[in-house]
């Protein structure tokens, strides 16, 4: 059993912005000769070593802003946003700050729902749902142009503050005696896992009589915990620790778990699939990881 602690989270350090320098040779020519080379070489430089720099530098020139809308899943909130954590800065504070030219835009929801809204509308640059189940379906539509993985959520138990119940395992929340709340499964990536999980702990969820309370998201659940409206869930570890005061963190064991891997996917609706690319390859790099690390997120 793991007691959650208020403490705050030790703060990566900045990463430092690297320096390019590079030697040049002496050319013992004219002038508009060391010009035309010196133009030649910095063009080849910039279009080798920085994809995308071209267009970046043109939309800067141009003072023009790219505006991409993501659609994410409610839990993914946190690290994007950068909530709870006022001396740091989240994915979006960090991404507008390296590319100032490209807004990305909000809509968060169940990630099933979302799935729902871009099929309907086929509108949307980014898509970055609480599972890869859903990458997978959207690619099934052929919505998908390309994908970067970010990291892996891991579900917890989450019981009232101090396991008055004495709650250990999964397969103690089918007990009459505890008042279960669960996502729904037709609506959040955590509902459609949380019946795998109890299958894999020999529990049939199908028969569980002691839910009392359904949600749409994880966060819903883990609140209804936090309230007293329920003794335990099954929720996220980066949901299930945002309630210290409130709740207690039961971890399950790897092999009675069901993992989910966090894909993000440039869609094939986007009107720029470039500046598209530059978001997920920056939130799936070194500074995103760092960011979802700090959140409790699995992003080795």
């Amino acid at each position: 059993m793991t007691r959650l602690s208020s403490s705050p989270v030790h703060h990566q350090q900045r990463m430092e912005e690297a320096t390019f320098a590079r030697n040049g040779t002496l050319i013992r020519s004219t002038y508009a000769l060391k010009m035309t080379v010196g133009y030649a070489v910095l063009t080849m430089f910039l279009a080798g070593c920085f994809p995308g720099c071209e267009q970046t530098q043109r939309r800067n020139e141009n003072h023009e802003t790219t505006r991409l809308t993501l659609l994410c899943g409610g839990a993914l909130r946190p690290p994007i946003d950068g909530l709870d954590d006022p001396g740091e800065q989240g994915i979006l504070a960090r991404f507008r700050s390296r590319y100032p030219e490209v807004a990305v835009e909000t809509s968060y929801g169940a990630s099933n729902l979302l799935l729902g809204q871009l099929k309907l509308t086929q509108a949307g640059d980014l898509f970055f749902p609480g599972d890869d189940f859903y990458i997978q379906e959207a690619k099934n539509e052929g919505l998908v142009y390309a994908t970067r993985t970010v990291a892996r959520f891991v579900p917890v138990i989450l019981v009232s503050h101090g396991n008055p119940l004495a709650i250990q395992s999964v397969s103690e929340l089918a007990s009459a005696r505890v008042r279960l709340a669960v996502a729904d499964r037709r609506a959040a990536a955590i509902g459609r896992i949380t019946p795998e999980i109890f299958e894999k702990n020999g529990v049939s969820f199908d028969r569980l009589d002691n839910i009392v309370f359904t949600g749409i998201t994880a966060p819903e659940v883990a609140q209804a915990v936090a309230l007293g409206h329920a003794d335990a869930t099954i929720t996220w570890r980066p949901v299930a620790v945002q309630y210290p005061q409130d709740g207690t963190l039961i971890e399950i064991p790897p092999e009675d778990n069901v993992f989910s891997e966090l894909v993000i996917a440039v869609l094939e609706t986007s009107g720029d699939k470039e500046a598209g690319l530059m978001f997920a390859d920056f939130i799936a790099g070194p500074e995103g990881r760092k960011v979802f690390q700090r959140y409790h997120y699995d992003a080795d």
